[in-house]
């Protein structure tokens, strides 16, 4: 009867076992390594445990052997466990599967574990198991802590991603070298980028500055600010795209600086603003020719009272050519207006109030009256104006008239009147109207009606005449003698309300009909202009519900703009405002008819394209004496694209404060002073409360902060805020302890940058708060396992050392006597004799091999040379050397692609090489070797590929080849220790990286090891 542990290995602590020194030996090794070791009975209770066991799970041996697993693991666990031994029991297989289980120690604590379980069988029977136990708590919340922060930044990624793809603005990142490293879709739109981003350089397109001048690749934005480490903002450029397209974008770039202060890249953004360059050009035409068309004198100056605009007439009255005054100071070419208290006041009220003002003075210096309306605007104020000089002598004309004539003069202004009776014969003939036209009063007394007039005239003045006899009162527009007359003619009767005259009062309407010309022309003028300008005119009657609209007002609502000229119903208007506005917009416009009051409003129209469009209207309701609301007069402006930009702002405001709040960082937002203006809730969090109530600097000093590292206070002036607002850029984290509201102490770790205005004077401090609290515990406990397992590990690897050493002299000692042995009594033994003895003998030296190969992986760490740059092609050609014979012997045919330098040990590098190449030539199968070495670049390392296409390995045996002593195959198959690729394992980790293997039964192997490369 034969008793093992899956691989005939015997348990440990048994009864049957006598204290011999092997014993001894073996014992102190089981207690010396820093995994558990335990043995179970067969009914799953401890009957042996390492002092690791003991130091894990909190109890004594005394309190553990002869106790069931339960008293450490779950019911799932022991339940999963029992189910997968039970199952290898019955197959007879090796139970090679790493569990992870969760135990509770002593006090009481979860911790995870890894565990790897042999089974002692005998005959068949389970009699027990034994296990090997690794603590992994640490690891394991070390993992979940990755993880969750893993998928926390993956969240932020992910977000970051969503606000580069969806930004309205292209965005590209530059290194460097001023190659494009990230670039969103809306650059890639904005420059007809089609193929991949890496295929693409700044110098593919032709670009222009705002003066039209074509700017090389160095005075790009990202070029200035890649030599200069300054950001630029808002240049103006004009690109020449593959289309053979031009696209305006205003462009801004901005430094990201190392640690140092270097710049390590670029990030760039273009805003498209070729429509806003083609408006402003086609403003700009469109005004010159509105410019042309005002026969008024013009001119515009800016804010500084520059001339920046000059029509004709306005040349011809300020005795000035336009090139003379553009850019030049209105006060500086006409100081002696800058005297005039009425004029200098005019200009300067218009500019600091915004509203219209006007003058009208006799100026000497041009020598005629002017008369001068002023309009601000934003960028400066127009000037309209005009000589009034014989306006100003006509009036003087009628003043002296006034006095002369004022009674007839109180009724007949600029006129005449005369009396004529039933046979319409003039009795009575005055007024100063007579000096405009060819007749005087003399000629007409006396004489009949249609004897005076030409008949043309007589044609248009009659019917009035007899109106007037037959007691009606009528009034007529004529032509008579180049000039316009209006006629009023009117009954006289007597006392018994008996018509016997009638009385005409003749008023000359010239200059008022000249007026109303100019008027209507220059309302034409200005609906032009309003229309250019995207502004619409409308002229509602109230009381017959007719609404008369310019061409833009019409087609903004989708109404036929011939029809609106002539007037629409208002229901053809409302009906065009987008349904989520009408109803309120219906509301505001009562409200304004009822009250007779102004209207403003903004709402949304569908256009007779189909499209949406936001529009401001203005208006003002006007009532007749009773209050009764007549006619609203209004105008109308498109502004979709401020609308648009404002909409995108909140949209960008509102992501900006959904960003702020789910920080997983605390923010802190405060003003020049220290006060606080804007708090997250991370930050809130890591304070245990809001303490976020400061007004200045002085109020923090009530709060409890010292620095982490010597427990001192920090001093007012050391505040992270304190050094923001005084200008400095805080990238390096601060590290502070504070005493947090819910009586905990924590570990914050605190970055600040300042926010400047144009003049570069702090407005703002913005601070980041990360509570490190955790962090800090975990790596000082991180540091202290980390100086324990190596000391654990230098002790491990002195005792392998010492363990295989020291066995070398016994096993000698041993093979030396069996070898004597067989020479002296070799010829006495029978068959099975000198059988058993060459078994002996094979034994002791696969042992010798097996400890020559512990005490060579034993010091892998402690006797490899120090690492420098390696050539792996030598490497390799020197092994290929060394197995030149087993190529021979075999036929093996290997291919070695280029290889790199890297940085590592040569002597161990050439084992490495040597154990792969040697297991791919024995591990080929019954054809000859073929094996391909190969290398390729991965990250800041190599990763080194050794491929044949042998036997392959099963699924289940790919985890454990690397293992110490595992052996796939029987010795009579294939000879070996089972420790070559335990070897490669150990002499890849400590080059830093790590192997793994792909293989397909039947189909061949590769081998994969990544290496440093080399400095």
């Amino acid at each position: 009867m034969s008793k093992r542990a899956d691989a005939a290995e015997p348990a440990f602590w048994g009864d049957d076992f006598t204290d011999s020194a092997a014993l001894q030996c073996y014992r102190t090794l089981v207690n010396a390594v820093d995994d558990g070791i335990y043995q179970l009975d067969a009914a799953g209770r401890f009957t042996a445990v390492n002092e690791s066991i003991l130091e894990m799970s909190g109890y004594s041996r005394d309190e553990l052997l002869g106790e069931h697993a339960s008293i450490l693991l779950d019911d799932e666990d022991i339940e999963r466990l029992s189910r997968e031994m039970a199952a290898h029991v019955a197959s007879g297989e090796r139970l090679n599967e790493t569990f992870e289980i969760t135990a509770r120690t002593a006090a009481g604590e979860t911790r995870y574990f890894e565990l790897r379980v042999s089974l002692l069988t005998a005959d068949g029977t389970f009699e027990g198991s034994v296990g090997i136990v690794r603590d992994i708590t640490e690891q394991k919340r070390t993992e979940q802590r990755l993880e969750e922060r893993k998928r926390q930044l993956e969240r932020e990624r992910t977000l970051v991603d969503q606000i580069l793809e969806t930004s309205p603005v292209g965005i590209q990142v530059l290194d460097t070298d001023g190659e494009v490293t990230r670039m969103n879709e809306r650059l890639r739109d904005l420059l007809e980028i089609r193929g991949d981003v890496d295929e693409y350089d700044p110098s593919d397109r032709t670009v222009f500055d705002e003066d039209g001048r074509e700017i090389g690749i160095d005075d790009h934005p990202f070029a200035r600010t890649l030599e200069t480490g300054e950001p630029v903002y808002d240049r103006l450029l004009r690109t020449e795209l593959p289309s053979g397209d031009t696209r305006w974008l205003s462009v801004n770039a901005a430094p990201i600086l190392t640690d140092d202060g270097a710049v390590d890249r670029v990030v760039t953004t273009g805003e498209d603003v070729t429509e806003l360059k083609e408006r402003e050009a086609e403003l700009s035409t469109e005004l010159n020719e509105i410019f042309g068309r005002i026969s008024d004198a013009f001119y515009a100056l800016d804010e500084e009272f520059r001339f920046t605009h000059v029509n004709e007439r306005a040349e011809e009255l300020l005795q000035h050519d336009e090139a003379e005054l553009l850019g030049r100071n209105l006060w500086d070419v006409f100081p002696s207006a800058a005297d005039l208290d009425e004029v200098w006041e005019a200009f300067y009220t218009a500019r600091e109030t915004q509203e219209m003002t006007s003058y009208e003075l006799y100026y000497d210096t041009l020598g005629f009256w002017v008369e001068a309306n002023i309009y601000p605007s934003e960028t400066g104020v127009s000037v309209y104006f005009r000589d009034v000089t014989e306006r100003k002598e006509r009036e003087r004309a009628l003043e002296e008239s006034e006095r002369r004539y004022r009674t007839l003069a109180e009724y007949f202004p600029n006129g005449l009147v005369t009396l004529f009776d039933h046979d319409l014969e003039y009795t009575l003939a005055a007024g100063r109207g007579f000096d405009r036209i060819p007749v005087d009063p003399e000629d007409l007394e006396g004489e009949s009606f249609d004897d005076v007039w030409p008949d043309e005239t007589v044609t248009d003045l009659e019917p009035a005449f007899q109106a007037a006899l037959r007691g009606e009162e009528a009034s007529v527009e004529l032509r008579y003698a180049d000039r316009e007359w209006v006629l009023h003619a009117v009954p006289i009767t007597d006392e018994r309300g008996d018509v016997f005259a009638g009385m005409t009062m003749a008023q000359d309407i010239t200059e008022q009909k000249e007026r109303e010309r100019y008027l209507e022309d220059a309302k034409a003028q200005l609906e032009a202009a309003t229309e250019a300008g995207a502004v619409g005119t409308w002229e509602w009657q109230l009381s017959e519900d007719v609404m008369v609209t310019g061409e833009t007002f019409a087609e903004t609502f989708g109404v036929d703009p011939a029809a609106a000229r002539e007037g629409v119903s208002s229901d053809r208007f409302f009906a065009a405002i987008h349904e989520g506005d009408r109803d309120r917009i219906e509301r505001k416009t009562e409200a304004a008819i009822d009250a007779c009051r102004e209207y403003e409003a903004e709402y949304r129209v569908w256009n007779a394209d189909g499209e949406l469009r936001w529009v401001s209207s203005r208006g003002r309701v006007e009532c007749d004496e009773d209050g009764t609301p007549q006619t609203f007069p209004g105008a109308l402006t498109d502004i979709t694209e401020r609308k648009r930009t404002e909409l995108e702002l909140q949209r960008n405001r509102d992501q900006w404060q959904s960003l702020f709040e789910i920080l997983p960082v605390g923010v802190v937002v405060a003003d020049e002073n220290g006060g606080l203006l804007e708090v997250n809730e991370a930050a809130k969090e890591i304070w245990g409360g809001d303490v976020f109530d400061a007004d200045s600097l002085d109020e923090y000093d009530a709060l409890p902060v010292r620095w982490a590292d010597t427990g001192e206070p920090v001093g007012r002036d050391e505040w992270t805020i304190a050094r923001v607002l005084d200008g400095e850029e805080v990238t390096d984290p601060v590290v502070f302890e504070i005493d947090a509201m819910d009586g905990e102490q924590r570990i914050v770790s605190v970055r600040g940058m300042p926010i400047r205005d144009e003049r570069g004077a702090v407005t703002r401090a913005v601070l980041t708060l990360t509570d490190i609290t955790e962090r800090r515990a975990y790596q000082r406990r991180l540091e202290e396992t980390i100086e324990r397992l190596e000391a654990s590990n230098e002790r491990l690897e002195h005792f392998a050392y010492a363990a295989s050493h020291d066995l070398q002299e016994p096993l000698r000692m041993v093979s030396s006597y069996l070898q004597l042995l067989e020479k002296r009594y070799g010829d006495a033994l029978d068959a099975d004799g000198e059988e058993f003895l060459e078994y002996a003998v094979d034994g002791a030296e696969r042992m010798r091999e097996m400890i020559a190969g512990l005490l060579e992986y034993s010091r892998i760490e402690t006797q490899g040379d120090p690492f420098e740059p390696t050539d792996l092609e030598t490497v390799v050609e020197d092994v290929l050397a060394d197995l030149r014979l087993r190529i021979e012997e075999s036929g093996a045919d290997v291919r070695v692609d280029d290889l790199p330098r890297v940085n590592g040990d040569d002597n161990q590098l050439r084992q490495l090489f040597q154990n792969l190449l040697s297991n791919a030539i024995e591990y080929s199968g019954d054809e000859p070797p073929v094996i391909r070495i190969g290398a390729q670049r991965r990250g800041e390392g190599w990763e080194i590929s050794v491929r044949d296409e042998g036997i392959g390995i099963e699924p289940d045996d790919q985890e454990r080849i690397f293992e110490v002593f595992q052996r796939l195959h029987s010795r009579e198959t294939h000879d070996g220790t089972g420790i070559g690729l335990a070897l490669c394992q150990r002499i890849v980790e400590r080059h830093g990286g790590e192997i793994r293997v792909e293989s397909e039964p039947g189909a061949g192997t590769t081998f994969s090891a990544t290496l440093p490369t080399a400095e």
